[in-house]
This record gives structure tokens, C-alpha cells and sequence, in this order.
């Protein structure tokens, strides 16, 4: 993966992040170890059914989707 596609994906998880945090009123760390204990995150990250391409807020609902049914 290239240095612009890094940053780009990073910036991504930074927003994803925020929305998380926004709509469960945690901490940014909370939803930030949220996103990556997640098992969707390894999906997103190497590219698997291009699950980075899906907006933000899909991403973020189904992050929170599916720690609430582990949860």
C-alpha cells in the first residue's frame, strides 16, 4: 500500500472514530479500541469486498452493530 493510500484510509478511521464516540458518548479512546478490536477492521484494512469504499456512518453503525451483539 502506498504513503497517499495510508493516510487516506487513516483519515477515514479518524472519522469513523469521531462518529462512534458522537453517537455512543464515549471517549475518543473508547471508540478508537472499539474500531480496532473490531473484527470488521481487518476486513475494512486489507481490502476485502472493498468495505472502504462504504460512507462513514455505515462503517461506524455497523462497527457499533456488531460490538453491541458481542457485548
Amino acid at each position: 500500500m502506498d504513503k497517499a493510500t495510508r493516510i487516506l484510509r487513516d483519515m477515514k478511521y479518524a472519522r469513523i472514530i469521531e462518529l462512534i464516540a458522537d453517537k455512543l458518548q464515549v471517549t475518543l479512546e473508547d471508540a478508537m479500541n472499539m474500531l480496532y478490536s473490531s473484527p470488521l477492521f481487518a476486513i475494512i484494512d486489507d481490502g476485502t469486498a472493498d468495505l472502504i469504499c462504504r460512507s462513514d456512518k455505515y462503517l461506524a453503525d455497523e462497527i457499533i452493530r456488531n460490538y453491541s451483539s458481542t457485548v
